[in-house]
């Protein structure tokens, strides 16, 4: 069975936003070597930001399913298959035996395949969707 990466986004919630004010710190050691402030050997922290702060963006690129979060809407990708949602313009969401369909405000549906993917995950895929989603 397959998990699915469940990433909730906001400035509390996650490591990431942690390794991004990291990042931006090292941006700002190694600019202010680069000026000549302070010793050159800190030039390299310039570089090493890019890292710090790129891994969230990357990040996703290394899980087959994930879903990324926040209160307007979000990011699914399972089994290859990504779709970026907004909460606000979807209708409805139903969770078959091996398929979730989520239906928007203009008619048009979203189907993901839930074939081998962990139970456990597709119920909590399943409370994260309704508390955002009001079925009518």
């Amino acid at each position: 069975m397959k998990r699915i990466k469940f990433t909730g986004l906001g400035f509390k919630k996650n490591l990431d936003t942690v390794i991004v004010i990291i990042g931006i710190i090292c941006l700002i050691i190694g600019l202010i070597a680069g000026f000549g402030y302070i010793d050159n050997r800190y030039m390299g922290l310039g570089g090493l930001s890019t890292i710090f702060t790129l891994y969230p963006q990357y990040k996703s690129l290394f899980y087959k399913n994930h879903f990324i979060w926040n209160k307007k809407g979000g990011n699914i990708k399972i089994n290859s298959k990504s779709k970026n949602i907004i909460f606000s313009e979807l209708d409805s969401f139903e969770f078959s035996e091996s398929q979730l369909i989520i239906a928007k405000k203009n008619k048009t549906q979203l189907d993901f395949s839930l074939n081998d993917i962990n139970h456990e995950d597709i119920r909590k895929l399943k409370e994260i969707i309704a508390k955002y989603i009001k079925n009518k």
